[in-house]
C-alpha cells in the first residue's frame, strides 16, 4: 500500500482473556496519531466467536483499514504473536511491528499446562472466574485488575487460545516481515526465555527490556509504554513520509 502523509495510526492487540479496552490507559496516553484498540474473536464484544489465528488476523486487518494503512501494530503477550502473524501474511499494512511480552517460541511442551488451565476453566467457569479476578487483584492491585476486567475476561477462550498458538510458528512469520520491528519486554517476564532467537530473525529488529518490570507491564506502565510505543511510531513516520 502507498504510504500515506502524516503519522502512522497505531493499532493496539490485548493479551489472553481480556480485550481490546484493557488497553485505554495506553491508547489514552498515545496523543499524536490515531489509536484503535479492536477485540479479538471469542474476546470482548466477540465473545461469542472462536478464537483462531486467522480470525484474530483479520480483525487486525479490519482495525487497520478503519484506522488507516499502513499502521503501527503492537500486541501484548497474545497480540504480540496476533501481530506478528499479521505482519508475516501482510507486510504492506504495517509500517512497523511492537510485540511486547511475546519472545517465547510457542510449542505444544510449553502449552500442556496453560491447557490444562483451559479445561479446567471450562469445566468450572463460574469458579474459575472468581479465582482468576482474586488472584489477578492480588498481584497487580485493583486499578490494573478493573483494566484487566473492562470489556469481560473471556476465560472460555483460553482452551482455543492455547491450542492455536501450540501449532503457531512465529519466528517463521516474523522471518516473512521485512519491516521495523521492536521487542518490549519486562526483566521479569517469564515469556522473554527466546528473546536472543526473536532479535535475531531480523537486522531491523531492536529489543528493550524494562527492569524490574512483569509479564503485565504495558498496563501497570501504561504511560511509559505509551511513550515506547509513539517513539517507535515517529520512527516509522520518517520511513513513511520519506
Amino acid at each position: 500500500m502507498s504510504p500515506l502523509p502524516g503519522p502512522v495510526p497505531v493499532v493496539l492487540v490485548h493479551g489472553l482473556r481480556v480485550s481490546g479496552s484493557s488497553l485505554h490507559r495506553i491508547a489514552a496516553a498515545i496523543t499524536d496519531r490515531a489509536v484503535i484498540a479492536p477485540d479479538l474473536p471469542g474476546h470482548g464484544k466477540r465473545a461469542d466467536e472462536t478464537f483462531t489465528m486467522d480470525g484474530a488476523v483479520a480483525a487486525v486487518l479490519d482495525a487497520i483499514r478503519d484506522v488507516g494503512a499502513p499502521a503501527v501494530v503492537a500486541g501484548m503477550s497474545l497480540g504480540g504473536y496476533v501481530a506478528m502473524a499479521t505482519a508475516g501474511r501482510h507486510p504492506g499494512s504495517v509500517a512497523g511491528l511492537v510485540a511486547m511480552c511475546a519472545t517465547t517460541q510457542p510449542s505444544r511442551l510449553l502449552a500442556s499446562p496453560f491447557q490444562a488451565f483451559g479445561a479446567a476453566t471450562a469445566l468450572l467457569p463460574r469458579q474459575a472466574a472468581v479465582i482468576s479476578k482474586g488472584l489477578t487483584r492480588a498481584a497487580v492491585g485493583s486499578r490494573v485488575a478493573q483494566d484487566m476486567e473492562a470489556g469481560g475476561l473471556a476465560l472460555h477462550s483460553i482452551r482455543d487460545v492455547v491450542g492455536e498458538l501450540a501449532r503457531f510458528d512465529a519466528l517463521t512469520e516474523l522471518g516473512d516481515y521485512p519491516g521495523p520491528i521492536e521487542f518490549l519486554n519486562g526483566g521479569w517476564d517469564q515469556f522473554r526465555i527466546h528473546e536472543q532467537r526473536f532479535l535475531g530473525v531480523s537486522d531491523r529488529a531492536e529489543l528493550t527490556v524494562i527492569p524490574r518490570a512483569s509479564h503485565l507491564f504495558p498496563l501497570i506502565q501504561p504511560t511509559t509504554t505509551a511513550e515506547m510505543i509513539t517513539d517507535f511510531a515517529l520512527r516509522c513516520d520518517a520511513v513513511c513520509t520519506a
